[in-house]
């Protein structure tokens, strides 16, 4: 599994708003079938897990939030991208691969 520490994500939600995730707290953990996300926030630690559908395209939970998302990733990109709903919120977001560990 290889991980990568100090990712940056860039959140938009459905009311237009838009929040850029610059502090480098992402950890992402991907193998050919599994994708884990791990960040806290001001409501503590939450880590969206799931299983790859085909062709990069990942099927997350986050339980602790009552969440769920879809990434995808393209061979090779040091980018995910897809959607979120969580807590009845619901947005798309983006998320930067930086400073791999293997």
């Amino acid at each position: 599994m290889h991980t990568w520490r100090k990712c940056t994500a860039n959140i938009y939600y459905n009311d237009g708003t838009k929040s850029v995730i610059d502090d480098a707290g992402y950890i992402v953990r991907i193998d050919d079938d599994i994708l884990e996300i791990a960040y806290d926030d001001d409501e503590g630690a939450v880590c969206y897990r799931g299983r790859n559908t085909g062709d990069g395209h990942f099927e997350l939970t986050a339980p602790e939030r009552d969440g769920h998302a879809v990434l995808h990733r393209t061979p090779g990109s040091m980018h995910l991208h897809g959607y979120w709903k969580e807590s009845g919120y619901h947005g798309m977001w983006r998320i930067t691969l930086n400073d791999p560990q293997h």
